[in-house]
């Protein structure tokens, strides 16, 4: 009876750890970008115009299988670099390992690849028991905070994230996470994303869930070394 139910336990391990799934993301600019009040509002507005134009282009897919996901931008090397969705959107892809806690970057710059390794970062969410429906799922609010000085000054930008926690992945957009279920809507300081379809099984033929491998591996302050070398290398302005 004993091997019985271990079987039955480790069958069901199994069966969860080979589940895959595929849910489609896009983007777009978030409120707190524009401020009427700001002198240069008019022509603010008229660049947020055009860029969310651009946002509607791009797709953004979040892959799920077992411990590990894989979020990334679709058809990103046919954008070129002036695209202004893509700038705005991000186009890196982000490979997480739940077991490791370890984030695996693919960064794309002046058409050079590169790998930076990180952990997961702690956002410190403070959670609510407001709700609301997003297909299907009942999704609570989260909310991190970060303050950062600018100008002399504090400045307190806030992240919300909406997450299912029917959905038992500890993941999200880019390379957010850390809570008890998936992000399925989450709102920076900047931008919104927000999940317009959970795929079906036979919608997901060519399901690929790979570490990205491609680029030369870096950690932050080389990356940045390399960004300036490139510019310099092209005439572009450098980050010196």
């Amino acid at each position: 009876m004993k091997k019985l139910f271990l079987l039955i336990l480790l069958s069901s391990f199994f069966g969860f750890s080979q589940e895959k799934m595929e849910l489609i993301y896009k983007v777009k600019s978030s409120e707190s970008m524009f401020d009427p009040t700001d002198e240069n509002s008019k022509s603010i507005k008229e660049y947020i115009l055009k860029m969310e134009a651009q946002l509607e282009d791009l797709t953004y897919s979040l892959r799920l299988k077992g411990n590990e996901s894989l979020w990334f931008l679709h058809n990103k090397e046919s954008y070129s670099m002036a695209h202004m969705g893509k700038a705005f959107g991000g186009d890196n892809s982000y490979f997480f390992d739940d077991l490791s806690k370890n984030y695996i970057e693919q960064r794309l710059f002046l058409d050079n690849y590169f790998i930076v390794n990180k952990k997961q970062k702690d956002f410190k969410w403070e959670l609510f028991n407001e709700t609301k429906e997003i297909l299907g799922y009942t999704c609570y609010k989260a909310v991190s905070k970060e303050v950062k000085l600018i100008n002399g000054k504090d400045k307190t930008f806030y992240t919300i994230a909406w997450y299912a926690p029917a959905l038992k992945y500890q993941v999200g957009p880019q390379d957010f996470g850390g809570l008890d279920g998936l992000i399925l809507e989450l709102i920076d300081k900047k931008r919104k994303y927000y999940c317009t379809e959970i795929l079906s099984p036979d919608k997901m033929p060519m399901f690929i869930l790979e570490k990205p491998i491609r680029g030369k591996v870096v950690n932050e302050e080389e990356y940045l070394t390399e960004m300036n070398k490139l510019a310099e290398e092209r005439g572009f302005p450098t980050s010196k």
